[in-house]
C-alpha cells in the first residue's frame, strides 16, 4: 500500500510540473516588437489623354523595393489545444507611417506636382497553433490578415484601395520567467494589388494664334501585388 501510495505521489508530482510548465503558454499577452521588412512589387503608369482622340500611353512595369524598420505591438489570448499545444488568437498593431514622394513632372501634364503616396496603421488579425518543445520553449505557426490605409496627395485624386493582404509566419517562442518571453519569427505577406487615379485637365490654350481645346488627362499609377518579407524579434509577457 505504501508502495502505491508512493507511486501515485510521484506520478501527481509529475501532472503537475507538466501542468505547471505548460501553463506558461496559456493565457492572456502583450508583445512589444521590432522587425526589418523587404517590400517588393511591379510599379506602373498608364496616362489616357482625351481630347478630338485618345491616346494611351503605359511607361510600362518597373520594379520596386525597399527595407524598412518597423515597431509593432501585440495582443492575444492563448488557449490549451490538447498535450503541449495551445492556439492564441491576436492582433498586432504597427504605428507604421510609410511615404514615398515622387515628382510628376510629364510633359503633357502642365500642373505637374509632387505626390507623396502614404500607407500607415498596418493592422493584423491572427491564429497562432503552438507546440510545446521543452518546459520552456515552444514551436509556432501562424495564419493572418493585414490592412493598412493608403492615401495620394494632390488636387483630382481618387482615394486608393487600401492595402489588403494574406500572410503565414513560424517562429520559435522562449520563456525568460514564468511570465515573460522572447520570441522570434520569419514572415511573408502578399497583399492585393492598389492603385491610384489622378484626373487632371490641361487648361486651353492659343498656339500659333489658334485658341486649343483643354485636354483631360487621366494618370493611373498601379502597385502590382506587393510582397513584404519580414523577420522579427519581441518581447512578451503574460498576464
Amino acid at each position: 500500500m505504501k508502495k502505491i501510495l508512493s507511486t501515485t505521489a510521484i506520478a501527481g508530482s509529475l501532472c503537475l510540473l507538466g501542468t505547471s510548465a505548460f501553463a506558461q503558454f496559456v493565457g492572456p499577452y502583450f508583445a512589444i516588437s521590432g522587425s526589418m521588412a523587404g517590400v517588393a512589387t511591379e510599379g506602373s503608369k498608364t496616362t489616357d489623354t482625351g481630347g478630338t482622340g485618345s491616346t494611351v500611353a503605359n511607361t510600362g512595369n518597373a520594379p520596386v523595393g525597399a527595407i524598412s524598420p518597423l515597431a509593432a505591438f501585440d495582443l492575444g489570448y492563448s488557449a490549451g489545444a490538447g498535450k503541449g499545444t495551445t492556439v492564441a488568437l491576436g492582433v498586432t498593431y504597427s504605428p507604421l507611417k510609410a511615404e514615398l514622394n515622387a515628382k510628376d513632372n510629364d510633359t503633357s501634364n502642365n500642373t505637374a506636382g509632387a505626390r507623396n503616396l502614404e500607407v500607415k496603421d498596418l493592422i493584423t488579425v491572427y491564429i497562432q497553433p503552438t507546440f510545446e518543445i521543452t518546459k520552456d520553449a515552444a514551436f509556432f505557426v501562424k495564419g493572418f490578415y493585414s490592412k493598412a490605409d493608403v492615401s495620394l496627395s494632390g488636387t483630382a485624386v481618387s482615394k486608393p484601395s487600401d492595402l489588403e493582404g494574406y500572410g503565414a509566419s513560424a517562429g520559435l517562442r522562449v520563456m525568460l520567467t514564468k511570465n515573460s518571453f522572447v520570441q522570434v519569427e520569419a514572415a511573408y505577406t502578399q497583399f492585393d494589388t492598389i492603385s491610384a487615379r489622378v484626373a487632371e485637365v490641361t487648361p486651353s490654350a492659343a498656339i500659333a494664334g489658334i485658341r486649343q481645346a483643354e485636354t483631360a488627362t487621366t494618370r493611373t499609377f498601379t502597385a502590382k501585388k506587393p510582397e513584404v518579407a519580414e523577420g522579427r524579434i519581441s518581447i512578451g509577457f503574460n498576464f
